[in-house]
């Protein structure tokens, strides 16, 4: 084997396990930020129904 099949093969798999780090770190930041937003959007047009305020 020559130094260059070894040094691809170890850029494989140091950009395989960056992309499932980055995919865990997303979904974990997804499944805290989403319920939150989901929930300020909904407080949000519930205070514009009750104030009676139009548009957006």
């Amino acid at each position: 084997m020559n130094d260059g099949l070894i040094k691809n093969i170890l850029y494989l798999i140091v950009i395989v396990v960056l992309v499932v780090f980055a995919v865990r770190v997303l979904m974990w930041a997804l499944s805290i930020v989403l319920p939150i937003a989901i929930v300020i959007i909904a407080v949000y047009i519930v205070y514009r129904v009750i104030t009676g305020r139009k548009g957006f």
